[in-house]
């Protein structure tokens, strides 16, 4: 008696997008001024050996100013995120359709706060840069047992090697917070969804 195999599918590569919300911002001055909006991106992939992907893409995150934590300041204004990346994944398709995947993407970003405060100290945005890393894990389901499109559900966690300060406000000090508030990096948990399409579908 023989028994068939289950056949798992196994792509050459893909393209992907993916959505989220950032949330539980770290530090606590970065979770306590700023509220998160958006976090997201487009990337290729490329499957190097059995499952193991190396790819790249662009991504860009926003977080709004949150006007309550400033003692209800009339300023407006956010930070803004874009950054290229590198993604070093391993994903394994469980059954023919249904997909867990790991990786890491590692960038540079350019931090960008543009907002009333420094407009109204220096008439410029204050730019800086950081590395940045973000483990990130994704449960990806194919629409149909023979279709190269799939949908995700995709969770990650940024992690920015720069202290969130006041200077990102070009102020000296944030109202109702100490020096302890801004300790540790700028980093925050993304939660959300992606559509990935994938190469070498037969």
């Amino acid at each position: 008696m023989s028994f068939a195999q289950e056949k798992r599918f196994e792509p050459k590569g893909s393209f992907g997008v993916d959505a989220g919300i950032p949330t539980l911002g770290r530090n606590y001055a970065f979770r306590h001024v700023m509220e998160g909006l958006f976090n997201g991106g487009i990337s290729l992939h490329y499957n190097l050996f059995k499952g193991f992907t190396l790819g790249g893409g662009v991504k860009y995150s926003f977080f709004n100013i949150n006007t309550y934590a400033l003692n209800n300041s009339k300023w407006k204004g956010g930070l803004h995120m874009p950054a290229p990346y590198l993604r070093l994944s391993f994903e394994r398709f469980t059954t023919e359709r249904i997909s867990i995947s790991a990786g890491v993407k590692v960038g540079y970003a350019a931090m960008i706060s543009i907002n009333d405060s420094c407009k109204n100290a220096t008439g410029e945005a204050v730019i800086l840069g950081s590395l940045f890393f973000e483990p990130q894990v994704e449960a990806l389901m194919l629409v149909g047992p023979s279709s190269a499109d799939g949908f995700s559900f995709v969770l990650g966690y940024n992690i920015y090697a720069r202290p969130f300060t006041p200077g990102f406000l070009c102020m000296s000090e944030l109202p109702n917070l100490e020096a302890e508030d801004y300790v540790g990096f700028t980093g925050f948990l993304s939660i959300g969804f992606g559509y990935r399409y994938y190469f070498g579908r037969r």
